[in-house]
């Protein structure tokens, strides 16, 4: 009998630990299990969702979770802002896309995008950068001046000291560039002006070991070239250096090119230039070209590109770049701002076809599908960032 008592006695006592052990756990600091969860990978963070309400609570699921966990996070998405929607399409999916709700990005128009940063700006002149995957806003000084910016780009993470913000204005003439650590825009002037090949096609610059590389027209018209200012001298001597476009050998343009570009783009990979023409209604549709930087001098001249073996392209308005591929079928490819349904749209230098991710449509014009514009191809990744961070 006594024994029995001393038994259900020793029950209850674990009970009440059991108890007073499970309440430990899920009365533990919002703020420790906000940081524990955000370093978890997909499968351990439903495990850690699971333990109690408090857990759950502290790790709210975004829909970009699943790109930032293997094998999405190893190749880029294309993004699409609309007004203050975000929509992700990645190759590798079928038929389906991510949506976030950012009201931070209403009214933004995607600049640039690199190292996994978005650099925005508005019709009131706010420019600031953005993590979309870690929903970390950068404010920059706003611009002051009434004239708009063609294009735009930055040298660095926006982390880094050495971080800038250049922007080219009105037909290549100005440029207005800060710093990270200014407090106001810098404006200055080309001594000639260089214009954009189309007032509603993609110009924007290239920086490459301090120098500023861009497409366009030298007077007023054909041929294409690119040209090249010494922003590091600028940058050493602001008060001395007059600015001036140089020109690298121009481009053989395509046939019917004055009229029928769709878009181009400007790019660099293992100390090279590439080039890529997209025409309308033309065969083939992509015009793609190499130069040599270490060439420069007489003897430069741009070559046609047939090949880019186990790369992939990617190429937007918001930035272009040349990945490894890391799944079959992937390589050799050109992929577009562009999507049929929910599947990207990419060019194959195989075929000289535009074709969609898993699907049959192929076509040598890309007369189906849906152009998107204010997006870029980004590659999925976390960030963290001390509260007083200041740009």
């Amino acid at each position: 009998m006594i024994e029995n008592i001393v038994q259900s006695f020793k029950q209850e006592e674990e009970k009440e630990k059991e108890k007073e052990l499970d309440k430990s756990w899920s009365e533990l600091p919002l703020h420790l299990l906000c940081q524990f969860s955000a370093r978890l990978i997909l499968k351990d963070l439903n495990t850690f969702r699971a333990i109690c309400k408090s857990w759950r609570l502290s790790s709210p699921m975004s829909p970009l979770r699943p790109l930032l966990e293997a094998p999405y996070s190893h190749s880029p998405c294309l993004m699409y802002l609309a007004k203050h929607k975000c929509t992700f399409f990645h190759p590798m999916l079928d038929n389906d896309s991510y949506q976030i709700d950012i009201p931070e990005l209403r009214d933004a128009f995607i600049r640039y995008s690199k190292y996994g940063w978005l650099l925005l700006s508005k019709m009131d002149g706010s420019v600031f950068f953005f993590h979309p995957f870690d929903r970390i806003k950068i404010e920059l000084p706003s611009y002051p001046y009434k004239e708009i910016f063609e294009s735009m780009i930055f040298s660095s993470p926006p982390t880094s000291t050495d971080c800038f913000v250049i922007g080219i204005i009105y037909y290549g003439s100005k440029f207005s560039i800060i710093r990270r650590g200014e407090v106001t825009w810098t404006l200055c002037e080309f001594i000639d002006y260089f214009r954009p090949i189309g007032h509603f096609i993609n110009n924007n610059p290239l920086l490459y070991k301090g120098r500023c590389y861009r497409l366009g027209l030298q007077g007023d018209g054909l041929p294409v070239k690119v040209g090249v200012f010494d922003l590091h001298e600028f940058l050493s001597h602001p008060n001395q250096y007059k600015c001036r476009w140089k020109y690298l050998s121009y481009i053989p343009p395509p046939e019917d090119f004055d009229y029928s570009l769709r878009s181009s783009y400007l790019l660099e990979s293992d100390g090279k230039l590439f080039v890529v023409f997209e025409l309308h209604e033309s065969e083939p549709s992509i015009h793609f070209y190499s130069l040599n930087l270490s060439s420069i001098g007489p003897r430069m001249k741009w070559h046609k590109v047939t090949n880019i073996g186990n790369k992939m392209l990617c190429v937007s308005s918001g930035g272009s770049f040349f990945e490894l591929s890391v799944a079959k079928g992937m390589s050799n490819k050109i992929y577009v701002p562009s999507v049929q349904d929910n599947n990207n749209i990419f060019y194959s230098l195989e075929t000289k076809k535009y074709h969609s991710c898993f699907t049959d449509y192929s076509s040598r014009n890309k007369s189906h599908g849906r152009e998107l514009p204010n997006c870029t191809w980004i590659k999925p990744s976390c960030i963290d960032l001390d509260e007083g961070f200041k740009w």
